[in-house]
């Protein structure tokens, strides 16, 4: 038994210290008097100790911590700066990659820049901005994680730059950073800018589809290639034997079927692209892809052939799966 995708037939401090010396003396026995004497000094000391001798002298110095100094709020709006001047670069990066492997690249970049940033904020800003500047902190680190998210769903959840970027506007570290500004900027309006105006509003996701059978690659020949789908949206393209240049294409929708007519008298690997919202500029569907090629080869010399786009168990034909770069243009 064959478990075949795909089925033909004919017809992814100094510190402040204070030290306490108090020095007493007593009269010599054989004089018969007495008196006694009190000396205090203060002074500094790194140590913290407590002794007496013999003579009855005691000291005691004792540690204090000076204050850290506040930053200033010129110097924290500086820092701040740095975030959308090292985001803003690596954020455009992704959008205008033009392989999954250029979008996965940026989006790497960018979650180890974020984390970077998160890391090094002030540690001492002026108060009013201690607690969203470790609000801050944390977004900038959700940031990091959703972008090696995105990174990860590119080849299959996300397809284009277009789609990563639209999932990663969406993101929990996106919105944490939309969060974290709005704190800012409730103190100082330049705060937030500084720190999200790399950053859109969340984008949708676009669903759009061609009409059925609708013809990408016209040909001129006798034969014709019946499709029928119920898969996903999908686009079949014929290409001369063993290279990716297209000879033909149709599009074909989910559930639902179509003849490719005007096909050559002569033999032609066939490759299927499916997906969701396909770009028509790109030629590309923009999430949930997949790319195959049938692995046997088709002869329209003098036959007609019917496909089925679905797994079928008993299916007189097999196809093996390709990354995104090994399919052909429609």
């Amino acid at each position: 038994m064959v478990n075949s995708l795909i089925s033909r037939s004919h017809t992814r401090g100094a510190c402040a210290l204070a030290g306490v010396l108090l020095a007493a003396s007593l009269a010599a026995c054989g004089g018969g008097s007495s008196g006694s004497s009190a000396n205090q000094y203060t002074g500094s000391s790194s140590d913290t100790s407590t002794g007496s001798d013999s003579g009855g002298i005691t000291t005691t110095t004792t540690t204090t911590s000076a204050s850290p100094t506040t930053m200033s709020s010129a110097a924290y709006g500086q820092s701040l700066s740095s975030v959308n001047s090292q985001l803003a670069p690596d954020f455009q990066a992704v959008v205008s990659a033009e392989s999954q492997d250029a979008v996965k690249s940026a989006l790497s970049k960018l979650s180890s820049d974020a984390q970077s940033l998160s890391n090094g904020l002030p540690s001492d800003p002026p108060d009013a901005l201690s607690a969203p500047t470790t609000q801050l902190s944390q977004a900038l680190s959700s940031l990091s994680s959703s972008a090696t998210s995105t990174a990860g769903d590119v080849g299959s959840g996300v397809c284009t730059s277009a789609s990563a970027l639209a999932e990663f506007t969406r993101s929990d570290g996106a919105k944490a950073i939309r969060s974290a500004a709005t704190a800012l900027s409730a103190i100082d309006a330049s705060y937030g800018k500084d720190v999200a105006a790399f950053l859109p509003a969340p984008i949708a996701d676009k669903t759009r589809q061609l009409p059925n059978g609708d013809v990408l690659r016209h040909s001129d020949g006798p034969g014709s290639l019946t499709i029928n789908n119920s898969g996903t949206d999908a686009i079949v393209t014929l290409t001369k034997t063993g290279t990716k240049t297209p000879v033909a294409s149709v599009y074909v929708r989910a559930g639902a079927s179509t003849t490719l007519s005007g096909i050559p008298g002569a033999a032609f690997d066939i490759y299927v692209s499916s997906g969701t919202d396909f770009d028509s500029a790109a030629q590309k569907f923009t999430r949930q892809c997949s790319f195959t090629k049938t692995d046997k080869t088709w002869d329209f010399t003098d036959s007609d052939w019917s496909l089925t786009l679905t797994p079928q168990v008993n299916g007189n034909l097999s196809s093996s799966t390709l990354n995104a770069g090994d399919a052909p243009n429609p």
